[in-house]
């Protein structure tokens, strides 16, 4: 399982993820089918309640607006 730290590095050396992440974000919001497949797709564990913290994590960082 991935840890979001582990997930940044990856973004940060992988282009095909950034890519990924750039067609998730082209509309400017993030589904939640969007997020938790996203979320399969790499491994993590997580729940719908901690969707917001992920996403006050990726505003911190930069990764969305």
């Amino acid at each position: 399982m991935a840890t979001i730290e582990e997930l940044i590095n990856q973004y940060e050396t992988d282009p095909e993820m950034q890519k990924e992440i750039e067609q998730i974000l082209e509309d400017g919001k993030i589904t939640i089918s969007e997020f938790m497949t996203f979320a399969r797709k790499h491994d993590v564990e997580i729940s719908l309640a901690e969707l917001p913290e992920y996403l006050r994590k990726a505003k911190e960082l930069g990764l969305i607006n």
